[in-house]
């Protein structure tokens, strides 16, 4: 199914759809598709909804004509779900879906009960060594503009995911990563678990404190994993989120 927001088509799948309980909404890292969490809604055996989305430009939806922030992406779910007639929804997220979900729990009240995160991004994560690469690529950059430094040996220093983005995607990428989202967390009042890998990378498990620290119903399962936690141990996940939803 395909839903229309301003000029971009959204495409989206609802499973169990005349459930008479609030709907579970998915919500997708970076660079996933509705295929992210279609296992887990297709194996939850509760009386719900489920609502997978692709976010814009990802899976089946439109590209993006303009930049998009995570308040953009934010409205953009909460419109569809006002459309299909859900006043009130729990999510499940990982990653980037986790911004979104952060920025939904954060600002709509009682829209959002219950949560579960994975790896979720909105923290910013720049160690002393992510700090002087940020400095130096910026001194080779204002280098380049005085011609003192070769442009093409600049570029070759960005990451590869960046360099092969549009120029409307690079824009939607920088708005997104430096998005801190330390103000959202503190707003959120929804019951909310976090299922996190000891080993991520991408968002290390220490952000877990400032979850538990700002969040007063918050709890966290540890596992081995890394930053794709939820697939890893999928078994575990699949029970945690029957037991966190089934009532």
């Amino acid at each position: 199914m395909n839903f229309k927001f301003e000029e971009i088509s959204v495409h989206y799948e609802v499973i169990n759809e005349k459930a008479p309980s609030e709907p579970i909404v998915f919500l997708h890292g970076w660079g996933g598709n509705i295929k992210s969490f279609e296992f887990f809604a297709k194996n939850l055996f509760l009386e719900r909804p489920f609502v997978l989305i692709d976010f814009p430009p990802f899976g089946e939806s439109s590209l993006l004509s303009t930049a998009w922030t995570v308040q953009k992406y934010a409205q953009m779910v909460k419109c569809l779900l006002n459309t299909l007639g859900y006043s009130k929804i729990s999510i499940v997220a990982h990653s980037f879906g986790g911004r979104v979900a952060l920025n939904l729990a954060s600002n709509e009240g009682e829209f959002v009960s219950k949560m579960v995160l994975t790896g979720c991004a909105g923290i910013k994560n720049r160690s002393l060594k992510t700090w002087f690469k940020v400095k130096f690529y910026k001194f080779l950059k204002f280098l380049a503009k005085l011609k003192l430094y070769e442009k093409s040996s600049l570029q070759k220093r960005g990451s590869d995911d960046y360099k092969n983005l549009s120029d409307t995607m690079k824009k939607t990428f920088v708005n997104i990563v430096n998005f801190d989202q330390r103000c959202d967390i503190k707003k959120v009042n929804c019951p909310t678990l976090l299922f996190w890998g000891e080993n991520d990378i991408q968002t290390p498990f220490y952000f877990t404190k400032y979850f538990k620290k700002h969040i007063k119903d918050c709890e966290v399962i540890k596992t081995n994993g890394s930053h794709f936690a939820y697939i890893e141990s999928a078994s575990l996940f699949l029970k945690v989120l029957q037991e966190f939803f089934k009532s």
